[in-house]
């Protein structure tokens, strides 16, 4: 029998009770690589987080969209285990980038939602999330937000010892996963090296109850036919992925140089289609070097560049090939931190990007295509007493270039990015952060030329060639304090767009050969996105061990197109409370979260159903040798709900994993 929705509300409401006051506190020194100085979240004017340590080490999931899904402001598509990209503020796909240590994924997730990213987050050393536009940085496809995992894949230090690494094994009962990890670091002199490794194994994923929503079902038995009985497990979600890389670095006073190449290689079903699957493999190569200049005006320089050849096959059934993705593509970056006049610091750059694009196959609904972006930026700050401005500017220029025979136009514009902060440190652990940004964002590939069948995605695509701009105006409003005693984060931000580029299903449907799939079209409106995040946390002990801390937590995300209808996939209001537990080596924490239902859809989208998620976790550190052992439990969708969320394209027919049972163990060495 179904919890009732009071008990639901109860689980909630038992957690949310009275705290502590607050005490002096002192701040811990968290440094964001992705922001421009490399700063701590408390000193910047754009909304940060990061997830690091045994936090990190407890939350890592299949995906990087599902490892980050808690993080308050951020979703995910959820399309199975393995293919889950990371939703921040009700955007996603081709506005939300993901980086490996700065420098793009260059993989073809951003293309469609059923294309997993290629970056592993169980080899991470911390993951940074940037919440709204981080366009002045890192350009176009930043304009909706930002994750960064962090890696020592170049290595960019000298250890304390010779040679040092980590061990990981996982596995969760809902899938079936079997993962296991490891990783070393050593140095011989100046040289500095780093290996690594990880082999995941999931199964089909077990499921509360059927695969297809009760909006679906009723919907289907409305127009007379039978919902499938498919119940108990989400066919067709298994995964088989693996990957590593090695890296070495030269390290000196004056700074650092290094190279790295990677593998990924990930094969996973496709729930969509009954026994579809993408078989996917990126070797990527990495440079990146740090000349410490310490002159009258240059401090800093940085120099990256990435390469990648990426394919990916996806197959109709075993031994049926069907389209075939190739891309091979290159990033170079460079950055230079300098200080001049009274006080004022910042950095100057360039970027250029050059994607070669290639689907190959009769269902290839995107043509083949070159796109290059260049860029130059320049951001910079002063501090003036207790406040801190920030300016900043971007111009890039993107062309995009498709296959002559495709008979389609070419793209070549260019976007200005321009952002205004202003940071107040109300005192040495708190401060009051304003950040406004005017983006433009540039129409990529698939909303230009995208006409065909999506297979995997059960849809009939059809893009614009004729597509403008999108054009941002974005505030953000950040009250943030830190340290020890009571810790606060709020979060307030408006999005007012000028030619959202969205996908829009008409209601009418194409027949194929096989299939039957509704049509979808790309359309431009002016649009506005609005919302918070808001968490507290409160000691409910006096400072010391053992520690007892309650966490009050909510986010929402409001979006509408100019003429009152509503953005697609679009997350709905959710909150909860947690209660953490630590003393000595262990740590046990407690956390519900409701997601109400989410029924302001768009037209002919169904609605979600509101579902509590309550989850459990123990882990124990322990001494060995002179490092540690870190053992860890969790128990996640304790109440076995079905839960669907509403930024995924198959909310119908994939419901989240039903109550499952992750353990773990970390050995360093």
């Amino acid at each position: 029998m179904r919890p009732s929705h009071s008990l639901r509300i109860a689980v909630v409401a038992m957690l949310s009770v009275s705290a502590a006051h607050a005490q002096e506190s002192t701040v811990e020194q968290v440094v964001v690589t992705s922001t421009a100085l490399h700063e701590n979240p408390l000193d910047v004017a754009q909304p940060t987080s990061v997830m690091a340590g045994d936090d990190l080490r407890r939350q890592i999931a299949a995906s990087i969209g599902e490892t980050l899904s808690g993080e308050l402001g951020v979703s995910s598509t959820y399309f199975g285990p393995s293919a889950s990209q990371p939703v921040i503020r009700g955007l996603g796909g081709y506005r939300v980038q993901v980086l490996q240590d700065g420098a793009a994924a260059l993989d073809v997730s951003s293309l469609s939602q059923d294309h997993a990213v290629a970056i592993e987050s169980v080899v991470s050393q911390q993951i940074e999330v940037i919440k709204g536009p981080a366009s002045l940085l890192y350009g176009s496809g930043a304009a909706g937000g930002l994750v960064n995992v962090v890696t020592t894949r170049i290595p960019d230090e000298i250890t304390g010892t010779p040679f040092s690494g980590a061990a990981e094994l996982r596995a969760d009962s809902a899938t079936k996963e079997r993962t296991g990890a490891v990783s070393f670091d050593g140095n011989a002199g100046a040289l500095a090296l780093h290996a690594d490794y990880f082999d995941r194994e999931t199964d089909d994923v077990e499921i509360p109850g059927y695969a297809q929503s009760d909006a679906l079902r009723r919907e289907i038995i409305e127009a007379g036919e039978t919902p499938d009985d498919v119940r108990g497990r989400l066919p067709n979600s298994a995964s088989d992925s693996r990957g590593g890389a090695i890296g070495a670095s030269l390290v000196g006073d004056a700074g650092f140089g290094g190279l790295s190449w990677s593998r990924y290689e990930s094969v996973y079903g496709i729930p969509a289609e009954e026994e579809a699957f993408i078989d996917m493999q990126q070797d990527r190569f990495d440079a990146r070097g740090e000349w410490l200049a310490n002159g009258d005006w240059l401090d800093t320089l940085h120099v990256s560049a990435a390469y990648s050849d990426y394919t990916h096959t996806e197959f109709e059934a075993p031994g049926e090939p069907g389209t075939v993705f190739n891309q091979d593509s290159y990033e170079v970056r460079a950055a230079a931190d300098h200080h001049w006049g009274d006080g004022w610091r910042g950095t100057v750059g360039a970027q250029f990007v050059d994607i070669d694009f290639e689907a190959i196959g009769e269902e290839a609904f995107v043509p083949a295509s070159v796109t290059r972006a260049a860029s130059i930026f320049v951001f910079e700050e002063r501090h003036f007493d207790r406040w801190t401005l920030e300016l900043g500017a971007r111009a890039e220029n993107q062309t995009i270039d498709p296959e002559a025979a495709a008979g389609l136009p070419d793209y070549d514009e260019t976007a200005i990015n321009l952002s205004s902060g202003l940071v107040f440190k109300i005192a040495e652990d708190r401060s009051l952060a304003l950040n406004l940004t005017r983006t433009e964002r540039h129409p990529q590939p698939a909303e230009l030329y995208a006409d065909g069948p999506h297979i995997a995605a059960g849809r009939v695509e059809v893009g614009d060639p004729f597509l403008e701009k999108e054009t941002a105006l974005t505030a953000d409003l950040s009250l943030r304090k830190a340290g020890d005693g009571i810790r606060w984060t709020v979060n307030a931000f408006y999005n007012d767009y000028d030619d959202y580029i969205y996908l829009r299903p008409t209601g009418e449907f194409d027949a194929g050969e096989e299939d039957v799939l509704p049509i979808y079209e790309y359309l431009q409106s002016g649009a506005k996105l609005y919302g918070y995040e808001a968490e507290v946390n409160f000691p409910l002990l006096s400072q010391g061990e053992p520690s007892l801390e309650l966490r009050l937590a909510s986010d929402y995300v409001r979006g509408k197109l100019d003429d009152g209808s509503n953005l697609p996939q679009i997350p709905p209001l959710r909150f909860g409370a947690s209660i953490h537990y630590d003393v000595g080596p262990w740590h046990a924490g407690l956390e519900a979260f409701y997601n109400t239902k989410q029924d302001d859809v768009i037209e002919n989208e169904l609605p979600t159903d509101s579902f509590t998620q309550l989850d459990l976790d123990i882990s124990y550190r322990m001494p060995l040798r002179d490092k540690h052992l870190l053992l860890f439990a969790r128990g996640t969708n304790l109440l076995d709900e079905d839960m669907r969320l509403a930024t995924s394209p198959l909310k119908d027919i994939a419901p989240l994993p039903g109550r499952s049972l992750n353990l773990g163990v970390r050995a360093e060495f």
